[in-house]
């Protein structure tokens, strides 16, 4: 055979033009990529061959000689150890073995002895050698044996890095016992939110929002070629942002792939198959053959999980989910089936589902088979579990099909209907109705219990929780009579939201911490949902963001792949999490939690949730420079808080345009804006918002205070300060209590009061480790400025304090480069980074001056926008010489 028979399995494929470095798959090669074996382990489109092409670079960086090797189903053992030896020659630039004579006559037999004899050669080169195997699911068995031999007599010197499609048995278990072997699974190569939007604004610039990102990357799911298409479908389109919310697999360069790439490999009866159960959300091999009449229903879906992108494991064991898009495309092909085999099919879904007590899908199958009144009886029996999985809209839908007459006949229904109600415009109906089954003396004590919980689900949703205590006056504890451990879920939620507010987190996790005997999460989803998020919220308060972070991360990412990042749960969970991350100085995670969200926070969360959104984006803009948008927002806000009759919202929007007014030092707009929220105060004494009244009075006082510095009324500060200090310690309120403290060295401050560095150190104890100077600048411009001061200072002190001893005597190190004490929080190279945005080169300019890679170049920019809070480079600069960091 002649060399050039080899020339393209050996030969590593082009990057795309589209491709991007992930700086995430590039640490996790520092940290495997010195293993024995690396096994990149996905379905089509994950990127796998890219992925080895980047990491093929950083191995030849490093100094390593790498072949490249594309398997495919020729490679019987001769014909693949022949490519291997080609391989091999292609990286050292020797001729591996002398063997280039006698290829062509070699045998089978000799494979062993070949494999063995490329070993002991590589190891005698002494050189870190690394032979990358691509599409290693087309060898056939016999030559996965000589990989395998390959992999388990290795030399130290030798690295393998294997992509595959399907898992291959290449004997690894020892590698893997001594810590030699890695497997990368379609979970670490599937793009995250932030790599998602990085590619994006590669190829969009600014044509694309925020919304518009988390958009695309919920409905492709991180699934890279799915990205790729979706880009591919966008760009030829004149409106991007139009052309995200249309976004199909029906058309376009999406539909054309899953037609000429996915659905052409498969066999016909498995793409038979695929389209039947397109109409399943979720699905297990059972339910496939009920619907289908398959008996290889389990063996197809292995097949289509393991060979393909198509299917995705769900949440259980031996659950799956079709990919969105893929969903989409294959729904659109089942819409072309006869109508008769339609119907037939839905039919079989819901008796399946019925079966099984699931009655809400068996509603939705029986509707869609034409079986209506079959439909009005299972979705009479599905209300209860859409109500406790939080699926509002879905319960009301169902109840416009239930005739009046049977509802306002049957307490249990109206209860039900209510319940649904509660989180929405039809908040105080709902309320209505609960509270006249809970007064009416014929209703059993057990239903009454049940309408006060309905009526104060309503009371949370409306703001109006100083209703509750009444609402259960006649109870003392939960009665034993109410069995439904979602029921005293619901209570617990209840009593924890009212200790909360009144400052008494402590009580209120002792509260959370019971779970009901006998609870389950699928039957008790929202109620545990809600019991997480005000565990989350409790420790928001305390002022422990990192608590906060803990708890909530890992729910919502098990929302999310739950029921989807648009659901009610994932979105409540992203407004409680998102102020936890802005307070741990993380604006741009905070803001990309709450992406595409905000109008289901708004319509279905309560208002505490809508509140710490709208104040967490409302700070990332303003600390950005951009106030046009923060000054939007907060319009936005009091818009809804008129709309729902919400003055706490109403509230939080003064009270955050006095602070903006106050930072410009626009005396007279902040105390207009602090009169306006002075006139607010009789809505907090009306009974329904009573719990309240403590917070408006710190919010109220706060206000007066950035009022006051912005007219340097120092006496009226320290008032206001004393007033707002007692209210926090009343309600141990932490994040008051740090405001207060910063603005009282502010105030010092501004009087020249020697007492200002020291009252600002008291204040910096308050803050969160690790974001001190963020958590002080929030609070004002000028605390940040102190704070960097200091910062310098003691760093400078450190530097000189802090020497290396020889024979006793102090010696001061010395330094080519400037102080790092001299640029405060800024590295070294982001302050050179920093002098040259000052005079307004560009990042390729940049990256000339310094010798460093444009990418470089932005990473620092990054950096350096967060550290400063900046959103443009202006705005960097701007920041900077405010902090004294570059020169006036």
């Amino acid at each position: 055979m002649h060399d050039t028979e080899f020339a393209l399995k050996t030969t590593p494929p082009r990057l795309p033009r589209t491709a991007i470095e992930r700086a995430r798959l590039e640490r996790i090669w520092e940290a495997i990529g010195d293993r024995t074996v690396v096994t990149v382990l996905a379905p089509a489109g994950f990127g796998k061959t890219v992925l080895l092409v980047h990491w093929r670079k950083r191995w030849l960086a490093e100094g390593a000689q790498v072949a490249w090797l594309s398997a495919d189903r020729n490679d019987d053992p001769a014909h693949f150890h022949l490519a291997l030896l080609h391989a091999i020659r292609t990286a050292s630039g020797r001729i591996a073995l002398n063997t280039s004579a006698n290829e062509s006559v070699l045998r089978i037999d000799q494979g062993i002895e070949t494999l063995t004899g490329l070993l002991a050669e590589i190891a005698a080169l002494g050189r870190r050698t690394v032979l990358i195997v691509d599409d290693a699911e087309r060898l056939p068995a016999a030559s996965r044996a000589s990989l395998a031999y390959l992999l388990s007599n290795a030399p130290p010197n030798l690295h393998v890095a294997i992509g595959t499609r399907t898992p291959i048995d290449l004997r690894t278990a020892e590698l893997s016992a001594k810590g030699l072997s890695a497997v990368l699974s379609a979970d670490d190569l599937r793009l995250q939110p932030e790599e998602t939007l990085a590619i994006l604004h590669h190829r969009f610039d600014d044509r694309l929002s925020l919304d518009d990102g988390m958009r695309l990357h919920a409905a492709t799911e991180g699934w890279p070629i799915g990205l790729q298409l979706a880009i591919a479908t966008i760009e030829s389109e004149r409106d991007p942002s139009a052309a995200v919310r249309s976004l199909s697999g029906r058309r376009g360069d999406i539909e054309r792939y899953f037609v000429e790439s996915l659905l052409a490999s498969l066999s016909p009866p498995l793409r038979d198959f695929l389209v039947r159960i397109a109409i399943l959300d979720r699905m297990n091999a059972s339910m496939c053959a009920a619907v289908t009449g398959c008996t290889r229903a389990s063996d197809r879906l292995r097949k289509l999980l393991c060979d393909t992108p198509i299917l995705i494991g769900a949440e259980l064991q031996g659950w799956y989910r079709a990919h969105p898009l893929v969903r989409d495309f294959l729904l659109g092909r089942f819409e072309r089936l006869p109508r008769a085999e339609q119907r037939a099919l839905h039919r079989r879904a819901c008796d399946w589902f019925a079966r099984e007590e699931r009655f809400p899908e068996a509603a939705t199958h029986a509707f869609a088979a034409g079986e209506e009144t079959l439909a009005s009886a299972y979705a009479v029996k599905s209300l209860w579990t859409l109500r406790t999985q939080g699926k509002f809209a879905e319960a009301q839908a169902w109840l416009q099909r239930i005739p009046p007459a049977q509802i306002a006949g049957d307490t249990h229904l109206r209860l039900l209907a209510a319940w649904a109600d509660a989180l929405g415009e039809r908040n105080a109906e709902a309320f209505r109705i609960a509270s006249a089954i809970l007064d009416d003396p014929a209703t059993a004590p057990a239903t009454q219990f049940v309408a006060a919980l309905v009526a104060s689900s309503a009371t949370g949703y409306s703001d109006h929780i100083g209703l509750v205590p009444e609402l259960f006056a006649r109870w003392s504890d939960y009665p034993a009579d109410v069995t439904e451990p979602v029921c005293e879920l619901a209570w617990r939620n209840a009593m924890a939201h009212l200790r909360m507010h009144a400052g008494r987190t402590d009580e209120a996790r002792r509260i959370l911490a019971v779970l009901p005997a006998g609870v389950r999460a699928d039957s008790a989803m929202l109620a545990l949902s809600y019991r997480t998020m005000l565990l989350g919220m409790t420790h928001l308060w305390d002022g422990d963001a990192w608590k906060t972070q803990a708890v909530l991360e890992p729910a919502l990412q098990q929302a999310e792949r739950a029921a989807g990042r648009r659901s009610l749960v994932a979105s409540m969970f992203a407004a409680v999490l998102a102020p936890a991350l802005h307070d741990l100085d993380q604006p741009e995670a905070a803001q990309a939690l709450l992406a595409d969200r905000l109008d289901v926070i708004e319509h279905t969360s309560f208002p505490d949730a809508i509140m710490l959104a709208y104040r967490t984006l409302v700070r990332i803009a303003r600390s950005r420079g951009e106030e046009r948008r923060a000054l939007s927002l907060l319009d936005n806000l009091g818009m809804l808080a008129e709309r729902r009759h919400l003055p706490r919202l109403a509230a939080q929007a003064l009270a955050e345009r006095t602070r903006m007014h106050a930072f410009r030092g626009n005396a007279q707009a902040a105390s207009r804006a602090a009169r306006e929220l002075d006139a607010l105060a009789p809505e907090f004494d009306r009974r329904e918002l009573l719990p309240y009244r403590p917070q408006y009075r710190l919010a109220a006082a706060i206000a007066h205070a950035y009022a006051a510095l912005a007219r340097h009324d120092h006496p009226a500060a320290l008032r206001q300060l004393a007033t707002a200090e007692s209210c926090a310690s009343g309600l141990q309120r932490h994040g008051g209590l740090l405001t207060v403290s910063v603005l009282r060295a502010v105030c010092a401050r501004q009087c020249n009061d020697a007492d200002a560095t020291a009252l600002l150190v008291q204040a910096q104890a308050l803050a969160p480790a690790g974001a001190v100077l963020h958590a002080v600048g929030e609070v004002h411009p000028l605390a940040l400025q102190m704070a960097t001061s200091l910062h310098r200072a003691t760093a400078g002190l450190r530097a000189v304090q802090g020497p290396a001893q020889t024979g006793g005597t102090h010696v001061v190190a010395q330094s080519s480069t400037p102080a790092i004490a001299a640029r405060g929080p800024l590295t070294p190279k982001e302050s050179s980074v920093l002098a040259l945005l000052d005079k307004g080169m560009s990042n390729k300019q940049i990256a000339r001056v310094l010798d460093i890679g444009d990418e470089t170049v932005k990473w620092h920019v990054k950096n350096l926008f967060l550290k400063l809070s900046a959103g443009t480079r202006k705005h960097a600069v701007d920041r900077a010489r405010l902090l004294g960091l570059v020169g006036s």
